[in-house]
């Protein structure tokens, strides 16, 4: 009887499905209030900030919408302060913006209002590219897909299984990572939401000089480090603002509609339609006078440079030095050896051996010594919670036991200092969008709130006074950052430095000294203040930028530089020091690049004042209610597949057109997402899926929350077969078509750590075979022969299966993970069997005689990637499987070949009731940053995977040395971008079989073995 495997009906699309954040918390309480043009929802923790963001959204609203001319409609705002995490996100298709409550605080970003630079961002982000879109936003892409299969040899199997497998999507939209990314950050140049401040000068500046600018195609998409990817927000702004002040705000408008049209799949052809010149050539006419500005803007600063030594060359993201040992030593925090900035560890630079040595990881934070420097105060994230909310806590690492203690719990404390006495800590800790001051004992204990904030504001990198009775701390409530300073005394702050431009990394030298960060003349540079005097003296006089500066007992300064390549730790020795003078400053212009503005020009000076003198401290009054539950729309992928599993179809047969659909709750609580293809001969490739992640009675109580899924399937495939009488009649023709319907209930539950998932799942299936209608030839009296239907297996299956996924992240993860995986699944199978068609005769009708098949089965699937140098990795795959019991039906074999398992044989050839497994495979680039574009496609890098596998699969009999099949291969990797937005991963695979084996099926001999396998796929990934 044939067998049939859903797999790929599914695979096909779900990798698209799973890049959205989908995590649902049913723990919290969520609300929702009415704006004019807007919904949002929050949790209860949120209730400030989602009234500030249904402020913010109507007060926008008209200013955005007018300046692309499109008008979306009631968008839905998600609110949430779960994470220490700060971003917003934009599903323009669902016309929903999830904004996370927690301010930026970013090293490659200066300090903005967060809510208003957040939510005008991304509301920019789903107004334009909504009215870029070439249909509506209900139909995203096109889908084509092909299936290819092997040859089936085997008589007992219906088809081959697929040896190439694609799915390619055809975009409606198709707006590179520069613009979209660059016109978000303008919004509206009237709102000064977001400027061209200091730290983006910086980032461009620095890339400018250093020769190693973004190219033009490098700018269109992300999936870069840290660093890259904020370039391209970065050079996005630049390049927008460029475009705006040279040939008019309008265009921006019109570059975005010529996006929409059919005839346009590039940003070079809606430039060149707009701008009457080639996107390249507006890149390299921008990039010559960003050259030319920047040569003369630091002639001076060149001129009178004070900068002092590097001391590390590893890492783009080297903060917060602290001299020790009486000044012999700098620990610092570094991301050395990473590609992104919240993967960073302490380091120890000797400043005689000028040796680094790594002390402890992962740190992000400010850190204190105490204990003769023996323990060391830090904060990091950790989602070790009830709930796995990703919060800073406070903990202590002791560098003579190795050994990390927990000192807070769900406090949200970052950034913590230690007092000289160094029996306090004071640190920063947010609710609701608003951070305060707060300090714990050195053990802890004795939380006291120091600051009462509650309107959005921001507090930074608090330290103490000499003698402990002050605490000087850095300030934000609009824009860039003041210095202010809380008494212990008072219980009350005041300002000590608050000025137009961002001062910021405040820290006492003395009780009459502060030293700290400024950007004064548009770089910014350390500076000290004498209070008594209410004198500034610059210190440093750099290029890039000068921050979080520590000086030892002899005056020298420690800081972190900004450079062409990222944050770096710089030494400036006290005899270095030598006065600067204004004109020795930095010349930039004061609207950058071009020091103009060509407005639309619908906005009146009352409405300007309006939108950058706001008040988001006094708020309307909303009716808040319950949340109720809000569904997105439909969303719809049209398919059309080339299905060529059947060889005796034809072309047209062989097309299969279809949809899939989407919707989701706004919370992510419920969702639906299904799909449909059929060809002319009514072959079927049905699914639906239900998810249910809210709360169930009863196990909410005990502290279970599981996932739940519903699960439809129907698949049908045709085969043609010829029915032979006898010698005196003839054959005749018919069909029998397979059908399979399957329906299963999943559910899914985090255990341990985040990284380890429960699931267990129920399926009921059900296969049947009907044989089509026919004529019977009898001479004289032909008759029809009805159809019949045949329901050979009816399966009840309960699975069990432990999943542990732990990926490092790397710019490469893509293409050749590092990390480990493993599958660990039982199975407790109850089938009811009717291998060879036998009935009984049961009051006139035909009853299947079923065997029962009662078993168990279990399976080992462990995957670990090693990191070499640089890209290179290698792999090690194992593999087993047993059926528990007896010997049962080889419908119910384990398979081990193919295109997902030893691919030096074919799928079909290695089958029994155990299988072992072993792969070795070596990765490494052929080519990396190739910045190759054709069209919409981007190339970036091409690697090569060599490998080897043994293996084998048998029944009762032990399987012995000689049994076990080996194989070889190689796979070339090819990671694409499309459209700017879809990843696109084409892998080609050869494999060779070593040993030649041969099967008895159904009296039939077949061959396998000493051949070449051939398997090829274009995915979204290399999941398979």
């Amino acid at each position: 009887m044939r067998k049939i495997f859903p797999l790929f009906v599914v695979l096909l699309f779900i990798p698209f499905t799973q890049a959205q954040f989908t995590e649902f918390h049913p723990e919290l309480e969520w609300y929702t209030i009415k704006g004019e043009n807007c919904v949002v929802h929050y949790h209860k923790e949120a209730e400030r900030t989602a009234k500030v963001t249904a402020k913010i959204c109507d007060e926008i609203w008209e200013p955005i919408t007018r300046l692309y001319g499109y008008e979306p409609e009631t968008v839905h705002f998600v609110i949430k302060d779960i994470d220490d995490y700060s971003n917003g996100a934009t599903y323009f298709f669902d016309n929903k913006i999830e904004i996370w409550t927690s301010a930026l605080d970013f090293d490659l970003r200066g300090t903005h209002n967060w809510l208003r630079n957040v939510i005008s961002h991304e509301f920019t982000h789903l107004v334009q590219i909504q009215a870029a879109l070439k249909t509506g936003r209900r139909v995203p892409a096109v889908y084509l897909q092909w299936l290819n299969y092997e040859d089936k040899r085997r008589p007992d199997i219906l088809y081959g299984f697929p040896n190439v497998i694609v799915s390619y999507p055809l975009a409606t939209l198709n707006m590179p990572a520069w613009f979209a990314e660059g016109t978000a950050q303008y919004m509206r140049e009237e709102f000064n939401y977001d400027y061209w401040d200091a730290h983006r000068d910086m980032i461009l500046r620095s890339y400018v000089t250093g020769g190693n600018m973004l190219t033009w195609n490098q700018m269109g998409v992300f999936e870069k480090t840290s660093l890259g990817n904020e370039s391209v927000y970065n050079s996005g702004f630049a390049l927008t603002r460029y475009i705006s002040q040279k040939y008019g705000e309008d265009k921006l408008r019109e570059i975005t509609n010529r996006l929409g049209v059919w005839s346009n799949f590039t940003i070079d052809a809606a430039i060149e339609d707009v701008l009457g010149i080639t996107g390249r050539q507006l890149y390299n006419e921008w990039k010559s006078y960003l050259e030319n500005y920047y040569k003369t803007a630091l002639e001076p600063v060149r001129s009178n440079a004070v900068t002092g030594t590097q001391l590390n060359m590893e890492g783009f993201g080297n903060f917060y030095p602290v001299f020790a040992d009486s000044g012999r030593k700098v620990l610092y925090i570094s991301n050395s050896g990473n590609d992104y900035m919240s993967l960073t560890s302490l380091y120890e630079y000797d400043l005689e051996k000028k040796q680094t040595k790594r002390i402890t990881g992962p740190v992000r934070s400010t850190f204190g010594l105490f204990d003769s420097e023996n323990k060391i105060l830090y904060a990091k994230i950790t989602d070790d919670n009830e709930n796995w909310y990703n919060v800073h806590d406070l903990f202590v690492y002791d560098r003579k036991t190795e050994e990390e203690t927990r000192l807070t719990f769900n406090l949200r404390a970052n950034q913590p200092s230690l007092s000289h006495k160094k029996d306090k800590v004071v640190f920063v800790f947010q609710k609701d969008g608003t951070t305060n001051l707060a300090t714990v004992n050195i053990d802890g204990t004795g939380f006291t709130q120091l600051t009462f904030f509650a309107n959005g504001e921001q507090v930074y990198n608090p330290s103490f006074s000499p003698d402990d009775s002050r605490i000087i701390f850095d300030y934000s409530d609009f824009d860039n950052r003041d210095v202010a300073v809380y008494s212990f005394k008072t219980g009350k702050h005041d300002f000590l430095l608050e000025a137009r431009n961002d001062e910021r990394n405040a820290f006492f030298l003395n009780d009459t000294t502060v030293v700290f960060s400024a950007d004064y003349n548009g770089i910014f540079n350390i500076h000290k203040f004498i209070i008594n005097k209410g004198q500034i003296i610059q210190l440093t006089n750099v290029e890039g930028g000068a921050f979080m500066p520590a000086i030892d007992r002899n005056g020298d300064i420690a800081y972190s530089g900004y450079t062409s390549t990222g944050y770096k730790i710089f030494h400036l020795s006290a005899d270095s020091l030598r006065s600067i003078a204004k004109n020795d400053n930095y010349k930039g212009v004061k609207e950058f690049p071009l020091n103009e503005f060509k407005p639309i020009g619908d906005l009146t000076d009352d409405q300007i004042q309006n939108f950058r003198n706001f008040k988001d401290n006094i708020l309307p009054e909303y009716e808040s209610s319950r949340y109720s539950g809000a569904f997105s729309k439909l969303t719809f992928f049209p398919v059309l597949r080339l299905d060529n599993y059947n060889t005796g179809n034809t072309p047209f047969q062989r097309l299969k057109p279809g949809v899939y659909f989407t919707s989701s709750d706004m919370l992510n609580r419920y969702s639906i997402f299904g799909g449909a293809t059929i060809n002319t001969r009514f072959e079927r490739d049905l699914f639906m899926m239900f998810e249910y992640k809210n709360k169930i009675p009863l196990l909410y109580d005990i502290g279970i929350k599981p996932e739940i899924a519903l699960e439809l399937f129907n698949v049908s495939r045709k085969a043609d077969v010829d029915i032979i009488f006898d010698e005196d009649l003839p054959t005749v023709t018919t069909d029998v078509t397979y059908n399979l319907f399957e329906v299963g209930l999943k559910a899914s539950h985090r255990i341990f750590t985040r990284d380890q998932n429960l699931e267990f799942r129920y399926a009921f299936s059900r296969y049947t075979a009907s044989l089509g209608s026919f004529i019977l030839p009898l001479e004289g009296d032909p008759q029809l022969y009805p159809t019949t239907n045949d329901e050979y297996l009816i399966g009840n299956n309960f699975m069990l299966k432990y999943t542990y996924s732990s990926l490092f992240p790397y710019v490469d993860s893509d293409i050749n993970p590092v990390g480990t995986q493993i599958d660990l699944t039982y199975n407790l199978e109850l089938n009811k069997y009717n291998p060879d068609g036998n009935y009984t005769i049961d009051n006139g009708i035909l009853v299947p005689l079923y065997s029962n098949f009662n078993f168990s089965r279990l399976e080992l699937l462990a995957k670990h990637n090693w990191r070499l140098t640089g890209s290179h990795g290698l792999e090690l795959t194992i593999r087993g499987g047993t059926i528990i019991g007896a010997e049962v039906p080889d419908f119910f074999d384990f398979y081990l070949g193919g295109l997902v398992g030893m691919r030096s044989y074919p799928f079909y050839s290695l089958s029994g009731n155990e299988i072992a497994m072993v792969k070795t495979a070596y990765r490494f680039p052929l080519f990396k940053n190739i910045d190759f574009s054709d069209g919409h496609l981007y190339l970036d890098k091409i690697f090569l995977e060599v490998f080897a596998e043994a293996g084998n699969a048998w029944n009762s009999y032990a399987t012995t040395i000689n049994d076990i099949k080996k194989g070889a291969g190689a796979e070339l990797r090819f990671s694409l971008n499309s459209f700017y937005l879809f990843p696109t991963a084409i892998f080609l695979n050869a494999a060779y079989g070593f040993d030649s084996f041969e099967r008895n099926v159904r009296d039939e001999k077949v061959m396998y073995g000493k051949e070449w396998n051939f398997y090829a796929g274009v995915l979204f990934g290399f999941d398979i």
